[in-house]
């Protein structure tokens, strides 16, 4: 078979390079896939790795979100896909959603991608349609204080009779048209963190009518100045975004 080529997507694609380093002690021929999202998928097509791994043990919804972009593309299907475990509660859900794949421990991670690029699966399925409720997808129970800022005024959640002002809502979202605005917006956002509140920075979808210079990687790179991290993404609906913010843990 000779030396095998793998991809690494992790989270932090710094901390890819390193993953990508120790797979290159071990007899592959590794790299680090150094784009957030799905923006870098045209370089995978034009040179497609043997086995792509996936880290799950840093954001593992990032990582679940990554396998199934990969699957949902027909050109990239049938690259076999190898996770490294890592949330006991979070892995399931992954392998659910891809039970074709290859999952492993990182002790156990060179005899996986060996296996995954000796025997790829010949038919390698798309995942399941996903059909979580929005309320469900947003945090949002029967109990929970809702308060929604900056929102069009066409803009309700069914069922749900939302506040404007924080208060002491369990559930925030704040929607931004533009960069400027939400760079004005982020320390007030900083500032209302807390445990058990879930805050959603909400922004226009490309695919959506209006205009926008906010793209997921600009959200994620302004609120990691002031110490924010994303863990978690969602559509609204067909107009918006909206991602989950959290203080980074030290």
């Amino acid at each position: 078979m000779g030396v095998i080529r793998v991809l690494v997507i992790h989270r932090m694609p710094e901390e890819g390079v390193g993953l990508a380093a120790r797979l290159c002690s071990h007899g592959f021929d590794a790299t680090a896939y150094m784009t957030l999202g799905s923006r870098g998928f045209r370089i995978i097509r034009q040179d497609p790795p043997q086995v792509i791994v996936i880290d799950l043990t840093r954001l593992p919804s990032y990582g679940k979100t990554m396998g199934v972009l990969l699957r949902q593309s027909k050109s990239l299907r049938a690259i076999p896909l190898v996770f490294i475990e890592g949330d006991p509660e979070k892995t399931p859900q992954v392998r659910k959603l891809l039970p074709d794949a290859v999952y492993a421990t990182w002790a156990r991670i060179a005899p996986a991608i060996r296996r995954a690029a000796s025997a790829p699966s010949q038919a390698p399925l798309p995942p399941p349609p996903h059909d979580t409720p929005l309320l469900q997808k947003l945090g949002i129970g029967e109990k929970s204080e809702v308060a929604i800022l900056h929102a069009p005024v066409d803009f309700a959640l069914p069922g749900i009779k939302a506040r404007k002002t924080v208060s002491d809502a369990g559930v925030v979202m704040t929607f931004h048209l533009a960069s400027a605005t939400l760079q004005r917006e982020l320390p007030q956002i900083a500032a209302i963190m807390q445990p058990g509140r879930r805050v959603w920075v909400v922004w226009p979808k490309k695919a959506g009518k209006g205009t926008s210079d906010l793209t997921m990687p600009r959200i994620r790179e302004m609120a990691k100045a002031f110490g924010l991290i994303d863990y978690k993404v969602c559509a609204v609906d067909e107009t918006w975004s909206a991602m989950a913010l959290g203080r980074q843990r030290r």
